[in-house]
C-alpha cells in the first residue's frame, strides 16, 4: 500500500527501511495504527453517544460545542493548511507567486457564494452531496483502503458517507435543518418540505446501510480484522447520528473524526517539510496548527464579521451557523486539492 493511503509516524518512515527490524515494527504500527486511526476518533463518538443516552437534552442544549470547538482545534486548521498545501503541490516560491496561484481557490469559493446567495436551496443540496463524498474519500485513504477497486471505493465511500449525514436528517429532520434554514434566511421548514426531506434522508440511511455492509462482507473475505473494525466504526457514528442532536453528532465526528485523521495526515507527510525532521507526532500536529494560522486568522475575522452583519449579534449558534455557511462554500475547492494530495507520491 502506498503511504499516500496511510498515516505514517516521523519515526516509522525511516525506520521501516531496515530489513532487520521489520518484523517487531510490524506489531509495533499496528498497534500505532489502531491508536491513531481508530481508538482516539472512537472514544470521543462513544463518549458522545453515551452522553446522548444519559441525557439527549445536553446534546441539544450544546450543539453549537463541536463545531465550535473544530475552529481552533483539527477542523478549521486542516482547512486553513490548503494554502500550503497547494504551495508545496504546485513548488511555487514568494508570496506574491502563491497568492496568485491561490486565486482559482479563492475563484471557487466567491462561486459558491454567489450560489448559496441566489440559489440556496440548490446549493445546500449540492454541499450535502459533496460533504457525502468528502468524508467518505476523507476515511477510504485514513483507514487504509484506498488501494482497493474502483467498484470497492465506491461502496465504502458512499456507504460511510450517507450514514454520516442520513440518520441526522431521517430521525430530526427538523432540527437538522435548523442551521442551514437559519443561514439562507428561510426558518422552518414546512411540513411538506419535512416529509419530502425525511423521505430522502432515509432512503439515504437504507443505502448507507446496506453499502456499507457489502463493503464489510467483502473486506471480510481478506482481512476478517479490517472488516470488523469498518463495521464497529460505522455503527458508533450511525448510533451517534440516530440518538444525539443532528449538529452536535455531525460536529463531532467532524472534529474527532475527520478533521483529526486529516490533520494527522497533513502533520505526518514530508512533503510539508522543509527538512527531515524527528518531531514527536503531537509537536507535528502543533506546527500543523502554526503553520494554518496564515488563513485561520483571517477567517477569525470573516466568521464573527459576518455572523454580526447577517443577524446583528454574535452567539454560540449563530457563530456555528456562519462557520457552516463558510464550509458551504470552501469544500468544494478544499476537496478538490484533497483529491490532489491523496495521489501525491514523493
Amino acid at each position: 500500500m502506498s503511504r499516500s493511503n496511510t498515516i505514517a509516524f516521523p519515526s516509522e518512515l525511516s525506520a521501516s527501511r531496515s530489513p532487520a527490524s521489520r518484523i517487531g515494527l510490524r506489531v509495533t504500527d499496528t498497534g500505532r495504527r489502531f491508536i491513531r486511526q481508530r481508538a482516539l476518533p472512537w472514544s470521543i463518538l462513544s463518549g458522545g453517544a453515551l452522553l446522548a443516552l444519559l441525557d439527549p437534552g445536553v446534546t441539544t442544549s450544546f450543539a453549537w460545542l463541536p463545531f465550535l470547538v473544530s475552529l481552533f482545534i483539527f477542523g478549521m486548521p486542516h482547512g486553513a493548511m490548503d494554502w500550503m498545501v497547494q504551495n508545496r503541490l504546485d513548488g511555487v516560491d514568494g508570496f506574491i507567486n502563491r497568492t496568485i496561484a491561490f486565486i482559482p481557490y479563492l475563484g471557487l469559493m466567491a462561486f459558491s457564494s454567489v450560489l448559496l446567495i441566489v440559489f440556496p436551496i440548490f446549493t445546500v443540496s449540492a454541499f450535502m452531496v459533496l460533504t457525502t463524498l468528502h468524508f467518505g474519500t476523507a476515511d477510504l485513504l485514513a483507514t487504509g483502503h484506498g488501494d482497493e477497486s474502483p467498484f470497492r471505493r465506491s461502496l465504502f465511500i458512499f456507504g460511510r458517507g450517507c450514514l454520516i449525514l442520513g440518520p441526522a436528517f431521517a430521525f430530526h429532520t427538523q432540527s437538522a435543518w435548523e442551521p442551514f434554514g437559519v443561514l439562507v434566511g428561510m426558518g422552518a421548514a414546512s411540513d411538506s418540505s419535512i416529509a419530502v426531506v425525511s423521505s430522502v434522508s432515509t432512503l439515504l440511511l437504507s443505502a448507507g446501510v446496506l453499502l456499507a455492509l457489502v463493503h464489510v462482507v467483502l473486506t471480510w473475505q481478506t482481512s476478517p480484522r479490517v472488516a470488523l473494525l469498518d463495521l464497529i466504526e460505522s455503527s458508533l457514528i450511525l448510533i451517534l447520528s440516530a440518538i444525539a442532536s443532528p449538529l452536535f453528532a455531525i460536529g463531532l465526528y467532524f472534529v474527532s473524526t475527520h478533521a483529526y485523521r486529516h490533520s494527522i495526515r497533513l502533520a505526518s507527510d514530508s512533503m510539508l517539510d522543509d527538512e527531515k525532521s524527528t518531531l514527536s507526532l503531537p509537536r507535528r500536529v502543533l506546527r500543523m496548527h502554526f503553520r494554518s494560522l496564515s488563513l485561520l486568522i483571517p477567517t477569525f475575522v470573516i466568521l464573527p464579521t459576518w455572523c454580526f452583519f447577517q443577524f446583528g449579534t454574535v452567539t454560540p449558534f449563530l457563530l456555528v451557523t456562519v462557520t457552516i455557511g463558510f464550509f458551504i462554500i470552501s469544500t468544494l475547492p478544499h476537496h478538490l486539492l484533497g483529491l490532489r494530495l491523496s495521489s501525491y507520491d514523493p
